[in-house]
């Protein structure tokens, strides 16, 4: 435990877009977040429509950053590749 008493850090990313994107975006980086190997943090997530919400919970702030990055990470490539098969 840090010297503040902090014992667990989360955060909410939620994503909204059309819901046919949503869905290709969630199938894609589901494995990612479900399969997540680290012992410190943990993710989940959820598709509604067309919004994708991930949780993620840490133990520290480094694990909880690093698992934030590779979420958005995903995400963003997820969206990237739309873009690009949109675009042919």
């Amino acid at each position: 435990m840090s010297e503040l008493g902090l014992r667990r850090i989360q955060g909410v990313i939620d994503i909204r877009t059309d819901p046919e994107s949503a869905s290709v975006i969630y199938r894609a980086i589901k494995p990612e977040v479900m399969d997540s190997p680290s012992q410190r943090s943990s993710m989940s997530m959820e598709l509604d429509d067309g919004r994708i919400t991930i949780v993620i919970s840490a133990g520290d702030s480094a694990s909880f950053r690093a698992a934030l990055n590779s979420s958005l990470r995903w995400v963003k490539l997820s969206m990237e590749i739309l873009e690009l098969m949109g675009s042919t």
